[in-house]
């Protein structure tokens, strides 16, 4: 809700549009976007695919006129039968992409100037439930008592998800405890789910109908391959997926050959996917770029943009090569780079052992 009606509020340069990693992984106030892609908003959906993806785009084309838009495209969610409902893990259980509310509060391309009554009757209900509720008192005395909390979750009005509810977690488990967890959720979900034939996936179609809208806006589009943490680009080769995602890597690059569009393959074994969780017990360490193995930091997110946005190769650093823009004419050839790379992957002896001083942060900064 806060982000269909957030959106509204100014004309957006940018809009960055996905699940809940790019909500929590990409900050448009970062200072790593250069000025010319500013404003941004962040319309990243938790739970949801690149169909929930698109409605949202159309929605936000309704009152902003992008220049750019960047989208986050998720292995996971290819991984689905056809017609079955989106969600970033795969199992169709996303509460974003299921609710009927959350398309009437919607806009489309297709409204022109008609008057709506279900989206009406849903703003009408959404300022009930915001100030006149019960709900709304209690969140509002809640919110208050926040104030001092640091590790308290918001939302910035440009929709990025600080992530700060994260910290909570590790506060009392421990961020080893967080990788075991999102670890074995992805193990499962990889060994129940199959991959759609390629012409028959609901979310490749949703991510082609999307390049289509942007082009014919003139809107330029930058799609990208999320940095999944080397735990499950593991679990894709050990569930028997690795050449499901290598030819969906393919379809991808395919889809995205159009003028207009650039897509970016940021899925690979490399120094920061590599980067070793806090030993098991160590409640105090949070790693520099990953939450749990799911989940990008804010930090990564920049590493990103400088890629992206900026294109400069120096300020990598020593991260070495990491962020390679894709087509249909390179795409065998970073294929073999990466399955060389999955062959030199050495991991730590399980998650638990401590990473690098240079690499974390403490809990309270």
């Amino acid at each position: 809700m806060a982000k269909a009606y957030g959106v509204e509020r100014d004309d957006y340069e940018t809009l960055f549009l996905g699940n809940s990693r790019v909500d929590i992984g990409l900050d448009p106030r970062s200072d790593a976007i250069p000025p010319q892609f500013r404003p941004a908003y962040n319309l990243g959906q938790p739970g949801s695919g690149s169909e929930l993806a698109l409605r949202y785009f159309e929605h936000a084309l309704s009152t902003s006129s992008p220049t750019t838009v960047v989208l986050g495209v998720d292995f996971l969610n290819f991984l689905r039968a056809p017609g079955l409902q989106s969600s970033e893990d795969g199992d169709g259980s996303g509460d974003s992409g299921t609710d009927s509310s959350v398309y009437n509060r919607l806009s489309s391309v297709d409204d022109g100037s008609g008057w709506d009554w279900n989206r009406t009757s849903q703003r009408a209900n959404d300022i009930c439930a915001a100030a006149l509720s019960l709900s709304a008192l209690q969140d509002s005395l809640l919110t208050v008592l926040a104030q001092g909390n640091s590790n308290a979750a918001d939302i910035s009005t440009q929709g990025f998800n600080s992530g700060a509810a994260f910290r909570t977690l590790i506060h009392n488990e421990g961020q080893a405890a967080l990788f075991r967890q999102k670890n074995e959720e992805y193990a499962k979900k990889c060994a129940d789910r199959v991959a759609p034939p390629l012409e028959q996936s609901d979310e490749l179609t949703a991510i082609e109908d999307l390049l289509s809208l942007a082009t014919s806006r003139n809107i330029r589009i930058l799609v990208f391959i999320h940095p999944y943490h080397a735990d499950v680009l593991r679990i894709f080769e050990t569930s028997g997926h690795w050449g499901d995602f290598e030819e969906w890597k393919v379809e991808l690059s395919e889809i995205c050959d159009r003028p207009g569009v650039q897509l970016w393959d940021f899925a690979s074994f490399n120094p920061y996917s590599t980067e070793t969780p806090p030993a098991a017990g160590d409640k105090k360490t949070v790693m520099k770029w990953y939450w749990e193995s799911g989940h990008y930091r804010q930090a990564l997110g920049d590493q990103m943009f400088v890629r992206m946005l900026n294109q400069d190769a120096a300020s990598q650093g020593d991260r070495g090569e990491w962020g390679t823009a894709i087509t249909p004419t390179n795409i065998q050839q970073q294929l073999n780079l990466q399955r060389k790379a999955r062959a030199d992957y050495q991991p730590s002896k399980g998650v638990g052992r401590r990473s690098s001083a240079k690499r974390d942060m403490p809990v309270e900064n």
